[in-house]
């Protein structure tokens, strides 16, 4: 038993000194806040803790030009504001970029210790490039001073003040210390509120479009545009997806450009522009060059910056003009309507339709008649030769834009088309011969400033149901309604 109690006793010794040691590390390293050191022997050289700074400043000798950040607490965080010598009074600086400024130079963890001996000169650091002064709240003053880049260019040379000792550090402090007040500029250039927004202009230069377009907000609280200049027309939804990337741009980068560099990205002759008219009178104009490499440049009014913009951050500008409004000449919902009149020369039909809201043209609770003639016939595969017909009117394509057309309508109209809604209200279509293949398009006696093809009239599909002109739909549905067998008609082989 003696010899146990013998044989323990060193055992306990051993396991309290581990014990010991263990505790004296966690009580010598409690409390310290300083970034960790990692086994590769980087060392870190300055640290000072962001809520700890009353101010950073960089003063770049060669452009000397010395930027500013003034630190302080609101609200238990860390306020920044940019007072360098480049400043913009007006100007918005980001609260992020800044931060990220003050936490990359206020912390070098060096790589290497490449001298002892204090020969600056050797490594650019007898006149520095940059001094970088960290000033704390306690009164402590850090100078930092970064010289000449490594032969490879992944490292500069750093030393402190007050000591001889020349290090290594990774070349992306030296990429910070390059910033300026444009680096630093709120990347949020524009952030519309549409409730607010009364109209929007856009035109570009490659091809002449000009357009103007009134807001509207839909029931459920999205944007609506409708065109008044140069024609009364919807929008479509790439119009709406453009300016709703325009009315919340965000800048991918400013840049620094002087006045005689300016073609050299397209600015001096900016290939789009947009005009922001507000409810309350203020403006906001937007100009950008054509697409570079793909990159947009640009500028706001009343900014003293450009900047340039990725191809993926908008939408739009490129795109012609037929696709940046509602392709068709008008279009109604069959709910909306009580009858359309087809006038094809002194040829015609009538089309009477009484299509409960919320149900189709084929539904049981719907009446389509044409001419007086049940017109809810299918083939056999379903498919409505009533809803051939309406679609066809409703999706009249706009063959192209032709604003400065002088068109003859003292005349009787090659078609005529006429709506009268649920409410009697009577819309007129009316189409004079431009060519052989194709029609001027007037409403209500107004010229449109456009003009559609024959084939919307009077094409024939054959087996594909989808592309009949109105006319080639209408004796497509007569066929169909004299050749039925209990409501359905398939097309001859």
């Amino acid at each position: 038993m003696k010899s146990v109690k013998n044989l323990l006793a060193p055992f306990i010794i051993l396991i309290a000194l581990i014990i010991g040691v263990i505790v004296y590390f966690v009580v010598t390293n409690a409390g310290k806040k300083q970034p960790d050191e990692s086994s590769s022997g980087v060392t870190t050289i300055v640290y000072v803790n962001p809520s700890e700074l009353s101010s950073l400043s960089v003063y770049d000798s060669v452009n000397r030009h010395t930027a500013v950040i003034k630190c302080s607490m609101i609200n238990g965080s860390i306020n920044y504001e940019y007072q360098g010598d480049d400043a913009v009074a007006g100007d918005a600086y980001s609260q992020a970029g800044l931060s990220s400024y003050v936490d990359s130079l206020t912390v070098f963890s060096c790589y290497a210790k490449v001298s002892s001996s204090g020969n600056y000169a050797e490594y650019g650091l007898d006149n520095p490039r940059f001094t970088v002064t960290i000033n704390s709240l306690n009164g402590n003053v850090t100078t930092v001073y970064m010289g000449n880049k490594s032969p490879d260019g992944q490292y500069c040379y750093v030393c402190v003040a007050g000591s001889s000792d020349i290090y290594t550090v990774s070349s992306f402090k030296y990429a910070q210390a390059e910033k300026t007040a444009v680096n630093f500029l709120e990347t949020k250039a524009l952030n519309i509120d549409y409730t607010m927004l009364d109209t929007v202009h856009f035109d570009r230069k490659t091809d002449g479009v000009s357009l103007d377009a009134k807001v509207t907000l839909t029931s459920s609280g999205l944007p609506a545009f409708e065109f008044y200049k140069p024609y009364k027309h919807t929008a479509s939804g790439y119009f709406a997806t453009m300016i709703d990337r325009i009315t919340r741009l965000e800048i991918s980068e400013y840049l620094v450009i002087e006045n005689n560099d300016l073609s050299k990205y397209g600015l001096d002759d900016p290939a789009f522009h947009f005009v922001l008219n507000m409810k309350d009178g203020q403006k906001t104009e937007l100009f950008l060059s054509q697409k570079i490499s793909g990159f947009y440049y640009g500028y706001l009014s009343g900014m003293n910056e450009y900047f340039m913009l990725s191809e993926y951050q908008l939408s739009g500008l490129e795109l012609q003009e037929l696709v940046l409004i509602e392709p068709y000449v008008c279009y109604y919902y069959a709910t909306d309507l009580s009858s359309i009149t087809f006038y094809n020369g002194e040829k015609s039909f009538k089309f009477d339709l009484e299509v409960p809201l919320g149900e189709s043209l084929v539904s049981d609770k719907s009446t389509v008649t044409v001419d007086g003639r049940n017109a809810k016939i299918s083939d056999s595969n379903g498919r409505s030769y009533c809803s051939i017909l309406y679609e066809s009117i409703a999706c009249i394509n706009i063959g192209g834009v032709e604003l400065d057309a002088n068109v003859d309508n003292s005349g009787d109209p090659a078609v005529r088309i006429e709506f009268i809604d649920n409410n009697y209200n009577i819309t007129t279509y009316d189409f004079y011969e431009r060519d052989d293949d194709s029609y001027y398009v007037f409403m209500n006696g107004e010229y449109t400033g456009f003009y559609v093809y024959s084939r919307e009239f009077f094409n024939n599909g054959g087996s594909d149901t989808y592309s009949y002109g109105c006319w080639s739909a209408y004796e497509l549905l007569n066929d169909a309604i004299t050749k039925n067998i209990n409501g359905i008609y398939d097309l001859p082989d």
